[in-house]
């Protein structure tokens, strides 16, 4: 039965697992300290139909900088992948700055909903 449930995962579904990160307003830290995240197949289709659609091409990272950084924030967020949703919302993946959801996930839903990101989406 949990076999059946991951293969029909969608990728917004496990998105939803996550609790939202209200970040700082202005803060821009992570994604001027990390790069360009890394993104599944699945997550890059989506990511570059989004640019294709908004006229935008993809981006060459500066050092350490996303290309996607705005001064006001990120520019893809509604399809920003995974590793940039993550960060904040669990007890490993705490925001250096303190960013935080009402309530972060524990190891245990960590590890399940990295679990169910592995083996559904790479």
């Amino acid at each position: 039965m949990k076999e059946e449930r991951e293969s029909a995962l969608d990728i917004e579904d496990l998105y939803a697992m996550l609790p939202e990160v209200d970040c700082i307003p202005g803060c821009t830290e992570c994604c001027r300290e990390f790069g360009i995240p890394c993104r599944t197949p699945v997550e890059d289709e989506r990511f570059k139909a989004y640019l294709k659609e908004n006229g935008r091409e993809l981006g060459q990272a500066v050092g350490t900088t996303c290309p996607y950084v705005t001064e006001v924030g990120c520019g893809v967020y509604s399809v920003r992948p995974f590793t940039c949703r993550l960060y904040g919302a669990s007890v490993s993946y705490r925001c250096r700055w303190g960013a935080a959801p009402i309530r972060l996930l524990n190891e245990d839903e960590e590890e399940e909903i990295l679990h169910l990101y592995r083996s559904n989406f790479f």
